[in-house]
C-alpha cells in the first residue's frame, strides 16, 4: 500500500496552511490561490520552514511574508546567474590562454598535457574527467553546429578542428571547473595568480572555489531554495574572510550559507563586476522587508564589507 500523500486541490492547500496557523486574510484568498497555483505547493513549503515549528506556524508568519520570501529568493537567485556569467567567461578565457599558450591551440586534444599522473602513476580521476568533458563537449558540439555559425565554419573549414579558445565556448561552468582541476600544475597555478590567489596553494584553493561557484550556479539555474539553505561544500576562505562571516551565539563560523559563497564571487570579480552584484542586493533587501537576511548568513555591516 502506497504512502503517497492524497492530492488536496488549491482550496484544500489553504485551508491545511489556515489551519496550521498561516495568516491568509479572506481579501487575499485569490492571491493565495494564484501563489499556489503558479509555484506548487511542495516547492512553497521549503519556504515555510523558518515560519513554523514542525506543522505549526508562529504567530507572525503571514501568506504577505511568504510571497515576500519567495520573490526575494527568485531575485536572489538572478542576481547570483548575473555575476557568475560574468566569471565564466573570464575563467574560460584564462583557462584558453594560458594552456594555449603552454601547449598550443589544440593541445587540449591530449590527455597528456593535463595532469596524468601522480607520483609515477596514472592519476585514473584524471582520465575519468577528462574523457567525461571530452565526451559531453563532442555531444554539445554536435547539437549546436546548426545554431552557432562558428562550430558549422570549423566543421566546414577547419576539418572540425576546434581550437582551445573556440573550444571553451561550449563547455559548461561545470566543465570548466573540473577542466582546471586536471590542468597540470604550472597553469593551475598560472590562472591562480591572476586571480589573485598568489599563495603557494592558491591554484588548491581556487579549485575550491571554482567547483562552490559551480554549486551555486546550477542550485539558481535550476529554481532551487537559496533562503535559509546550508550548502554542503564550505568555501576555502581566507582567515579575513573569515572574520566577516556572521557568528552564531556560540561563537561558531556560519560559513555554509549563501553569504560565504558570495565572498567567493567577490574574490572571482572584478571590483567594478561585483558592484553590480551589490547594488541588486541592496535593492532585493530594501524592497522585501520582511525577510529576514541572517537566512543567507549576512552579517548586520554587510554592506560595508562587500
Amino acid at each position: 500500500m502506497s504512502n503517497t500523500k492524497p492530492f488536496l486541490s488549491i482550496e484544500k492547500q489553504i485551508d491545511l496552511l489556515r489551519s496550521r496557523g498561516l495568516i491568509i486574510p479572506d481579501d487575499q484568498y485569490d492571491t493565495a490561490k494564484d501563489f499556489l497555483l503558479n509555484n506548487n505547493y511542495y516547492r512553497v513549503s521549503g519556504y515555510t520552514l523558518t515560519m513554523r515549528n514542525r506543522n505549526t506556524f508562529t504567530a507572525n508568519a503571514s501568506l504577505d511574508k511568504l510571497i515576500q520570501i519567495y520573490e526575494a529568493d527568485r531575485q536572489m537567485r538572478q542576481a547570483m546567474l548575473s555575476i557568475i556569467e560574468v566569471i565564466e567567461v573570464r575563467l574560460k578565457s584564462m583557462l584558453a590562454y594560458y594552456h594555449c599558450k603552454k601547449h598550443g591551440p589544440t593541445g587540449y586534444l591530449d590527455v597528456n598535457n593535463f595532469y596524468c599522473t601522480t607520483r609515477g602513476k596514472i592519476n585514473i580521476k584524471t582520465i575519468d574527467n577528462y574523457l567525461y568533458i571530452t565526451r559531453k563537449a563532442a555531444s554539445q558540439k554536435n547539437a549546436m553546429i546548426e545554431s552557432e555559425p562558428f562550430i558549422k565554419h570549423h566543421k566546414e573549414n577547419k576539418n572540425d578542428v576546434l581550437p582551445f579558445w573556440v573550444y571553451v565556448e561550449i563547455l559548461t561552468l561545470s566543465d570548466i571547473s573540473k577542466l582546471y582541476s586536471i590542468l597540470d600544475i604550472e597553469t593551475k597555478k598560472n590562472i591562480a595568480v591572476q586571480l589573485g590567489f598568489k599563495h603557494s596553494n592558491g591554484h588548491k584553493i581556487l579549485e575550491n572555489l571554482l567547483h562552490c561557484v559551480t554549486i551555486l550556479r546550477n542550485i539558481s539555474a535550476h529554481g532551487g531554495r537559496l533562503y535559509n539553505r546550508l550548502f554542503t561544500r564550505k568555501p576555502r576562505l581566507s582567515r579575513r574572510e573569515k572574520s566577516l562571516l556572521l557568528t552564531t551565539e556560540d561563537g561558531d563560523i556560519v560559513n555554509d550559507k549563501l553569504f560565504s559563497y558570495i565572498l567567493v564571487l567577490k574574490s572571482l570579480t572584478n571590483p567594478n563586476d561585483f558592484q553590480s552584484i551589490k547594488e541588486q542586493l541592496i535593492f532585493i533587501i530594501e524592497d522585501y522587508p520582511l525577510i529576514d537576511i541572517i537566512q543567507y548568513g549576512f552579517p548586520e555591516n554587510w554592506r560595508d564589507i562587500l
